[in-house]
């Protein structure tokens, strides 16, 4: 396995992302700004794609079959969205942390929302293709917020902005049109994806306490991936 493939995948997914937000900016002004939006959704995709690739770069989790799978996967990069967001919040987020929400930190736990996007992450969308589909005998109950990602809730709402739905009576399904307002603050939350890996690849938050709880569960969660997975060419 060569390593300068991932580095040069991670640069092309932030150039490919660059090009996506750049071509969302040209339509922003639409109303409603649908096909923008979609764009900065699949800019998103592309960054989480970018992080995970950071992830093997960096050894902290291993290249395998089911790795690769993950990167073309939509509902496992928007649950990585979620621990992107978590790493470089908005200013709102950030000012809302309180100190109990740092206590839980030097706890060594990760907010609820987060926590269970990365369960469902290894679990829930790796661990059924590590076991063929075979579902847990006892399901834990996961944050709404991130089974609700999970579920595909993001990725309908990506694809609302693109396709009319029909339903099974033959008449248009309803769609949710995203607003101006929403479309600023996905094409926000890009800037500050990019912003994550782009740390990562400069070594720049390698001491960050966030980081290094982050970078912590991703090892436990991926020690147990079978060794023997075949990895793709």
């Amino acid at each position: 396995m060569n390593k300068s493939h991932f580095r040069h995948a991670i640069n092309a997914c932030l150039d490919n992302s660059e090009r996506l937000l750049a071509d969302a900016q040209m339509l922003e002004f639409s109303e409603p700004p649908a096909t923008a939006f979609a764009l900065v959704i699949i800019a998103q995709e592309e960054l989480a794609k970018a992080f995970l690739l950071t992830l093997v770069d960096k050894d902290i989790i291993q290249w395998n079959e089911l790795i690769w799978r993950a990167t073309r996967d939509h509902k496992c990069k928007q649950l990585l969205v979620m621990v992107m967001d978590f790493l470089n919040p908005d200013l709102d987020e950030f000012m809302a942390r309180d100190n109990e929400w740092y206590a839980d930190r030097v706890d060594g736990l990760l907010p609820r929302p987060v926590a269970d996007a990365l369960n469902i992450f290894r679990r829930e969308r790796i661990g059924r293709w590590e076991s063929h589909n075979r579902s847990l005998d006892d399901p834990p109950v996961y944050e709404p917020k991130a089974k609700k990602v999970a579920k595909g809730f993001i990725d309908k709402w990506k694809q609302d902005q693109l396709y009319i739905a029909i339903g099974k009576d033959g008449a248009i399904a309803q769609r949710r049109i995203v607003t101006q307002a929403q479309f600023e603050e996905a094409m926000e939350s890009a800037c500050r994806l990019s912003f994550v890996v782009k740390e990562m690849l400069e070594e720049e938050c390698a001491e960050r306490f966030d980081y290094k709880l982050v970078i912590k569960d991703f090892q436990r969660l991926f020690n147990s991936i079978n060794s023997d997975i075949k990895e793709k060419p």
